[in-house]
């Protein structure tokens, strides 16, 4: 999917869709989806995940992708902390969820290891445990390789890539002293391929590294009860895609999909809470593409 054409000048920036909009994507057979609180009122979501009074962490969770996952933990009954770099607009975030609360959000740089460690200290000390930690804060570079610099690789790489070991490194300590815990890190089909619709080799180089990381954590966490999967999604229709993708791009990369259409923030964030649960209690080391088959063409 090459010589894409994307609009110039955009700074790369974290998945966007915020939590008011998350529920007005199309649904899959047509017409407008439900607003997610609606379709749980109208008891769409019927099957108990059992994730009820569960503690998770969400990062990169102020916006986008990350708000759709956290609003849908919350809905499921977790205790839901959102952490990202922007501290008021996580505890905007928070406030919004189901049972929400601002005092549950916390300033998080996933780059930053002190940092990393400083910000799930805090949340142990508020809450005693953690169960679930989503490893969800990315960045992303659009231009060719050959247009790439080292200072390009080293900005997404200490995001996706050293800021989910950070991460998966401060969260491990308490689970496997637990005996128990779920980690869910959100990678890419880019990493199978290399790059993608929108992420170039270097956004590709990097999730491979998180698969590589989700695959060796599993093994090495499995004696212990804790679980490492990964979700892989295709290009998904947020703020950041429509400012980044000409419409004739769009369609083009839609006409690819078997299912004819982007990914939804809430299609990434029930497969979240799908590997979060005790439904996903003997899945680990697994990468669920959450595609709508683009893998397979």
């Amino acid at each position: 999917m090459a010589h894409l054409l994307l609009r110039a000048g955009r700074e790369p920036r974290q998945r966007g869709l915020r939590l008011h909009d998350a529920g007005d994507a199309p649904a899959r057979h047509g017409g407008r989806r439900r607003s997610r609180r609606a379709r749980r009122r109208a008891g769409f979501l019927g099957v108990d995940l059992g994730l009820k009074d569960r503690v998770a962490v969400v990062t990169g969770g102020a916006a986008g992708i990350g708000a759709a996952i956290a609003e849908t933990l919350a809905l499921e009954g977790c205790r839901v902390w959102i952490a990202d770099r922007d501290f008021d607009a996580a505890g905007r975030t928070a406030a919004a969820l189901p049972d929400g609360t601002s005092d549950r959000a916390v300033r998080l740089d996933v780059a930053e290891a002190v940092g990393v460690e400083e910000a799930f200290q805090e949340i142990l000390r508020a809450e005693k445990r953690l169960d679930v930690v989503v490893c969800n804060a990315g960045v992303l570079r659009t231009q060719s390789f050959v247009e790439s610099s080292a200072a390009d690789w080293e900005a997404v790489s200490a995001v996706n890539l050293t800021g989910v070991l950070n991460c998966c490194r401060a969260a491990s300590r308490p689970m496997l002293a637990a005996g128990r815990g779920r980690i869910v890190n959100i990678a890419s089909i880019s990493a199978a391929r290399g790059g993608g619709s929108v992420g170039n080799v270097l956004y590709g180089t990097s999730k491979a590294g998180v698969v590589a990381l989700t695959l060796g954590l599993a093994r090495e966490f499995g004696p212990s009860g804790v679980t490492v999967n990964a979700i892989a999604p295709a290009i998904a229709e947020t703020a950041m895609t429509r400012e980044s993708l000409t419409e004739e791009t769009r369609a083009r990369i839609v006409a690819r999909v078997p299912l004819r259409r982007l990914a939804t923030p809430s299609d990434i964030a029930d497969a979240v809470a799908f590997l979060a649960s005790d439904r996903a209690s003997f899945i680990t080391g697994a990468v669920l593409p959450v595609d709508g088959g683009l893998l397979t063409t």
